[in-house]
């Protein structure tokens, strides 16, 4: 039996400092701050807590703070909680995101030395002690049994009301699960595994290393030759979401290995991870949502070619193997090292296609305009990589030669009433054209700033279709001009990129995670 050494895809997460804020000995005479996200049950709860605050514990005062659902509350904001308030509630753990960005915000509050309680609803524990486990950081917690976005007002207090014990116990008692530290060191040494050769790819499944299709296994012969090109294997590239763990060249090479990749790939994957792993980029929202999100790569510049990144006909796949292999590296890198396996931290109802790769290169050379990455600031000579969150693509069947049409129905693709973008008033779309549309639109006399501002000004929705119950819930607001709701705030964010074969005929719309912000780095 011939027998392989399978480096393993995983990293640890980095020590953390223990998050052991001392109880309150009571909560008598206290302040007691209660951050709210957007879950409208949970405005109410919160006002029902505050009032059995005042009445069941003598002198209790309470202050309300509103944060976002699915990104992060603003750190002078929680620094702010922190100096006024003796003790949190944070709410509410009610979907993958808002999971994900609750628990960080509880654990940045008791950082500061706050006493937090985090409020989850039952069906989102699981990603929380997911996130315990990947994080190192571990909170008190109290379960709502029930969502209570999905009962009758009068039910969703009673819970309220039987959790309140639980609460206050949260902030006055020890609880033994509290503050547990980080899972140990960075590994720098290639962890193997000694498996049958036969069954590598079994084994790959068995371990959770995959993304559902065959990998090639992560032999440390190839793997080997991959950390040829990066160096030290223990270098970390990047700390990833929602995690932490750090994105060693170990673990880069490893995950490239599984998912095909050259290792001519490799500096524009690199790129991409550290694009993502910005804070702003939000993958930590991406990776945990309920929603189908996903990060879309678009890359530009000689490293792309080099790479053998494919900007033409079928871009957006099948067919080309530096397009899905970079792209399925970091599903891979997001699972294995970010710790968002689906159905564990990953909580998307669906998913989407695009999570296991979407990753092109733009069509400079049929290009009429300057590339995406000049629009972004860069220097046009330099190679780089824009992450944007993709929730889907929408194809848009135009007509072949009026450029006026195209634009109306160009916008009329991101004009409609369940589009996150415009439920949220956020985010940033893509909108991907043909080599033929962008010359059609260059012979009308439209630069690409031009065109962002026609579909941006064609793209609105009278306010009065929308049923009041798909308004959008504080902090977030349409964006409303003029009785108008727009899908995002201004042309600006709207991005034309060219790509694909020459018809001017059929395009891509691409919607965005809405609480996403597009990031762009250069290719070193």
């Amino acid at each position: 039996m011939t027998r392989a050494a399978l480096v393993d895809p995983t990293s640890e997460p980095q020590p953390r400092d223990a998050v052991t804020p001392a109880p309150l000995e009571s909560l008598a005479g206290r302040k007691v701050a209660l951050v709210k996200n957007a879950w409208p049950s949970w405005h109410r709860m919160v006002n029902r807590l505050g009032t059995l605050l005042a009445d069941r514990e003598d002198g209790v005062a309470t202050e309300q703070h509103l944060v976002p659902n699915g990104s992060a509350a603003d750190p002078e904001q929680l620094m702010l909680i922190a100096g006024s308030a003796d003790a949190a509630v944070v709410g509410l753990a009610n979907c993958g995101s808002c999971t994900a960005w609750s628990h960080h915000d509880a654990a940045v509050l008791a950082s500061l030395g706050l006493p937090v309680v985090l409020v989850v609803t039952s069906e989102f524990t699981s990603l929380v002690d997911a996130l315990a486990d990947s994080s190192g950081i571990r909170l008190p917690t109290v379960t709502i049994e029930t969502n209570p976005e999905t009962v009758a007002e009068a039910t969703a207090l009673n819970l309220l009301e039987g959790a309140y014990p639980a609460i206050v116990d949260a902030l006055t008692k020890p609880v033994t699960t509290a503050g547990r530290a980080g899972n140990g060191p960075v590994t720098v040494a290639p962890a193997l595994r000694y498996v049958d050769a036969d069954d590598a790819v079994d084994r790959c499944h068995e371990l959770g290393w995959t993304d559902g299709l065959p990998v090639v296994p992560p032999t440390a012969r190839r793997v080997d030759a991959m950390l040829a090109e990066l160096g030290d294997p223990g270098d970390v590239v990047a700390p990833m979401p929602p995690s932490g763990a750090p994105v060693t060249n170990r673990a880069l090479a490893a995950n490239a290995v599984m998912a095909g990749c050259l290792p001519t790939h490799l500096p524009v994957l690199a790129a991409i991870v550290r694009a993502v792993c910005v804070p702003e980029f939000n993958l930590n929202g991406i990776a945990t949502t309920t929603g189908p999100s996903t990060p879309f790569v678009v890359t530009g510049g000689p490293a792309a070619a080099r790479a053998g990144l494919h900007a033409g006909r079928g871009a957006l796949g099948p067919g080309w193997r530096a397009n899905a292999s970079i792209g399925r590296a970091l599903r891979l890198l997001i699972a294995n090292v970010g710790g968002a396996r689906p159905g564990e931290v990953s909580k998307s109802i669906m998913g989407q296609p695009g999570r296991y790769s979407m990753c092109i290169a733009e069509n400079e050379a049929q290009s009429p305009w300057e590339p995406l990455r000049a629009t972004l600031g860069l220097d046009g000579d330099r190679s780089a990589v824009t992450v944007l969150g993709a929730t889907g693509t929408m194809n848009v069947l135009t007509p072949r030669s009026d450029v006026d049409a195209m634009l109306t129905l160009l916008a009329d693709s991101l004009a409609y009433l369940g589009n996150p973008n415009v439920v949220m008033g956020r985010g940033t779309v893509g909108v991907l054209i043909t080599p033929g549309h962008a010359a059609a639109m260059a012979r009308a006399g439209l630069t690409k700033a031009d065109v962002s501002a026609e579909i941006w000004a064609r793209s609105s929705i009278p306010i009065e279709r929308f049923p009041a119950s798909a308004h959008p819930d504080a902090p977030y607001e349409f964006v409303l001009h003029d009785g108008r709701v727009y899908p995002v705030a201004g042309p600006e964010r709207i991005y034309v990129i060219v790509v694909g074969g020459p018809e001017p005929t059929h395009a891509t719309v691409v919607p965005s995670h809405p609480s996403c912000f597009p990031v762009t780095v250069p290719v070193t």
